[in-house]
């Protein structure tokens, strides 16, 4: 059996499920357009000026054995077990990894996407040019736009900056640690509107960073394998493709389509168990094992509000909210601790394969698969 493994995307379930494969001997492709490993938790401090470079190189991150193509994957053919890429190399594979992620989401005409390393080198450009006065938007309500925000207005507070959100901001945080965290946003020098924004019709500012959802690549989609709405890859509870044995799916770029598992979100902190689950469940396969059901949760979720201000929720495994939050500069510390330890975790893969652990989820009694979720 060819158990040679393609990753198709390098960002943070990408390098988790190489470095578990590649550490169990398995031949590893990864695939991914960027030349290095871009931290996409710091692209708001990059995008503010307040971080030189978000980016690491992807030699300090992969088990050695870890073949890289600096390329664009174009088509997948499961028949043929081939990956076709933009520079008209043709991979064989024996298993596939889609991690392909997020950042492609459609960005109106004159705004900015600082959610992506292109969008938030050109922010960072245009924040740059700004003259004392001239205003700020940022048009979002989750965690990329309150922390894009804060660290804008921190880092400019010459210039008057205001986010819009359809609803109240970071609407899953619990009543309390929300009022933490509009006060927060209102020493930082944020002002906070609610009501939906127009896309044809952006907040008069010099700039506008929008930051109002991922979208993600539509690989999958011309490929002809399954897919939700959003165009992302429909996976089991395994994170296998339903009637595909050989392809599964990690991060952002895939949605675990069986019952019970809406609760996920598209973060790294999702990302990274899937993409070691995804490369676990290959190992498996390999071996003639059955294969485990995903199973991550959380514990909390830390938002960076500038350098010297954060806030922390919290959570139940189901990414509820729990009563206890925290704010201020030790919940500052606490997100920066987290954002190193994320290296640091994908490093101990590096070295040891299965290095790595999770939380566990929440409990859920196995389901029957809903009919008519595969498109």
């Amino acid at each position: 059996m060819d158990t040679t493994a393609v990753i198709l995307g390098g960002g943070y379930a990408g390098v988790m499920a190489a470095n578990r494969l590649a550490g169990q001997g398995h031949p590893v492709r990864l695939v991914t357009p960027d030349e290095r490993f871009t931290q996409r938790i710091r692209l708001h401090e990059y995008a503010a000026g307040t971080r030189a470079d978000p980016t690491v190189d992807y030699a300090t991150l992969l088990n050695p054995d870890v073949q890289v193509f600096t390329d664009r994957a174009e088509a997948i053919s499961p028949v043929a077990r081939t990956v076709r890429l933009a520079s008209g190399v043709l991979l064989d594979y024996g298993y596939l990894v889609y991690a392909v992620g997020s950042g492609e989401s459609q960005v109106p005409r004159g705004a900015l996407a600082p959610d992506r390393l292109s969008g938030a080198e050109e922010a960072r450009e245009r924040l740059r040019q700004l003259g004392p006065g001239e205003r700020i938007a940022v048009v979002g309500g989750g965690l990329t736009a309150v922390e894009v925000a804060a660290e804008t207005a921190a880092a400019f507070p010459e210039n008057p900056l205001t986010l819009y959100t359809a609803g109240e901001p970071v609407p899953h945080f619990s009543t309390g640690a929300r009022a933490g965290l509009l006060r927060s946003l209102r020493r930082a020098g944020v002002s906070v509107r609610t009501g939906a924004v127009d896309p044809e019709r952006l907040p008069e500012a010099a700039v506008v960073l929008w930051c109002a959802g991922f979208g993600v690549p539509q690989l999958a989609a011309r490929s002809g394998l399954p897919v939700d709405a959003a165009g992302r890859l429909a996976i089991d509870a395994t994170l296998r493709v339903h009637r595909q044995d050989r392809i599964y799916g990690a991060g952002d770029a895939a949605v675990i389509t069986d019952p019970g598992y809406g609760y996920l979100p598209m973060t790294c902190a999702s990302a990274m168990p899937m993409g070691a689950e995804a490369a676990g469940n290959i190992l498996r396969s390999a071996a003639g094992t059955p294969l485990a059901r995903h199973n991550s949760g959380f514990l909390g979720q830390c938002v960076s509000l500038g350098r010297r201000d954060g806030a922390v929720q919290f959570l139940t495994a189901g990414y509820t909210a729990r009563s206890f939050h925290l704010h201020g500069r030790s919940a500052a510390v606490l997100k920066e601790v987290i954002c190193r330890m994320t290296l640091r975790w994908i490093r101990g893969e590096a070295e040891k394969s299965g290095a790595y652990t999770w939380p566990a989820g929440p409990t859920m009694t196995p389901q029957p698969r809903a009919q008519g979720v595969w498109s």
